[in-house]
């Protein structure tokens, strides 16, 4: 399986023995019972997996947590010493992702005067593991926005991008926003998640149904064209050529749908590694604290 941020599902715990005898049992329940095994997946799916929760390492450097209630908090990462009236960026990490994993480009982007804030997804904090679905992540955005707000500028990774169009189409002000490896059709993301737990046919489809609708109002069958169509601020999109979960060429419609939208399209790096990789780092921290 991938590793974390990526929304789809972990391998579990113990031996490649354990997990395959697991599978083979999971693929005989999906045939017997697919709706049950649906329903069990779909909520499993939307849990994030078991992390270390932060710690005193993770707020060194003039960094401070900032606790906002419903399981949701912000870690406040400080722009450059001596910057004046800095740039203000909210970062928001994917499903069962995390704010570790953008040190790299939360540094380039307080090197450019910007302040920093991480949002941590409820259920991603270490403790519970809590359904963290599309609605989840909408909610958790616009109570940010609407308790620390106004914001500069706006990160989404993977489907945070998805929940961040959504609360844009609600209302929610951001003078530029950024889509990181942002699956757009979300039902096929969810669908390539339920083949990686190895299930199929009538328990797949009831599968992609039922995360859909946890994440109810905000469906994955929503047509997202009409939502980018209204669109007005400056968006970047950054994407990897070879993005196993989320195509390319979906992105460039969405780029192509949103009025003069920047797409990015980086060569190496995957789903998740892109966060890293230096071409995307740089078009990001240009893209949101230059012009």
């Amino acid at each position: 399986m991938q590793s974390a941020g990526d929304g789809l599902p972990d391998a579990g715990p113990g031996t490649a023995t354990d997990r395959r005898v697991r599978r083979r049992l999971l693929q005989r329940a999906a045939r017997l019972f697919p709706a049950v095994v649906a329903r069990r997946l779909a909520r499993r799916y939307l849990q994030a997996s078991p992390r270390a929760p932060l710690d005193a390492s993770d707020t060194r450097g003039g960094m401070r947590l900032i606790a906002l209630g419903e399981d949701t908090s912000v870690l406040r990462h400080p722009a450059r010493e001596g910057t004046t009236a800095p740039r203000r960026i909210l970062l928001v990490h994917g499903h069962d992702g995390n704010i570790r994993q953008f040190v790299r480009l939360i540094r380039a982007l307080q090197n450019a005067g910007a302040e920093v804030d991480g949002l941590i997804l409820p259920g991603h904090s270490g403790g519970a593991r809590t359904v963290c679905s599309m609605a989840t992540m909408v909610r958790a955005i616009q109570r940010t926005v609407g308790a620390l707000g106004p914001y500069d500028g706006i990160i989404g990774h993977c489907v945070s991008a998805n929940a961040l169009l959504f609360a844009l189409d609600e209302g929610l002000q951001a003078g530029r926003v950024v889509f990181v490896s942002c699956p757009i059709e979300l039902r096929t993301l969810i669908r390539l998640g339920g083949r990686q737990y190895g299930i199929g046919g009538a328990c797949l489809e009831s599968f992609v149904h039922r995360v859909s609708a946890l994440g109810a109002p905000y469906l994955a069958e929503t047509p997202w064209r009409p939502l980018a169509q209204r669109r007005h601020e400056p968006m970047l999109a950054v994407h990897s050529r070879h993005d196993y979960a989320a195509p390319v060429e979906d992105m460039q419609s969405l780029q192509a749908t949103w009025p003069g939208a920047r797409m990015v399209v980086v060569e190496n790096g995957g789903h998740n590694t892109i966060v890293n990789r230096a071409p995307a780092i740089k078009s990001i921290t240009a893209f949101l604290t230059q012009g």
